[in-house]
């Protein structure tokens, strides 16, 4: 059992990891290039709020992943997951997305947020038995 919690809060850090990582990227990739139209139909921004929210939110979740891989601050990381998951949620299920004539498959958009929900249980299963560790 405790291979597979380490199993999970690690596979938890490097899903998040990515993710931030590549919200950097894009935002970063997007000044660059002179791109004047940033558009994800998964969140509510557009344009320069959605490059700024892309790069903070990366970097902040960078922090939040390495602080958590030090076992500093887990609930923020579990804070994290839960946003994370809860975004991609209402974007994929109850947002404006369109499956068939969208630019996301159906099965892309299952297979992104059943990993988001267990990289969720990864940070939250870390969360616990830090808790109950301290206890």
């Amino acid at each position: 059992m405790a291979a597979l919690k380490a199993l999970m809060r690690l596979y938890s850090y490097l899903f998040h990891g990515v993710l931030a990582s590549i919200m950097v990227a894009m935002a970063v990739v997007s000044w660059f290039s002179g791109a004047h139209a940033l558009d994800l139909i998964l969140v509510p921004w557009r344009d320069e709020a959605l490059r700024w929210t892309l790069f903070l939110g990366g970097l902040a979740g960078l922090v939040v992943v390495w602080l958590a891989s030090r076992d500093k601050y887990p609930a923020l990381f579990v804070a994290w997951s839960g946003l994370i998951f809860l975004v991609l949620l209402r974007g994929f299920f109850f947002g404006w997305v369109h499956y068939v004539r969208g630019p996301y498959s159906l099965d892309w958009a299952l297979l992104l947020t059943a990993a988001s929900l267990l990289a969720l249980a990864g940070a939250w299963l870390r969360y616990r038995s830090l808790r109950t560790a301290a206890a």
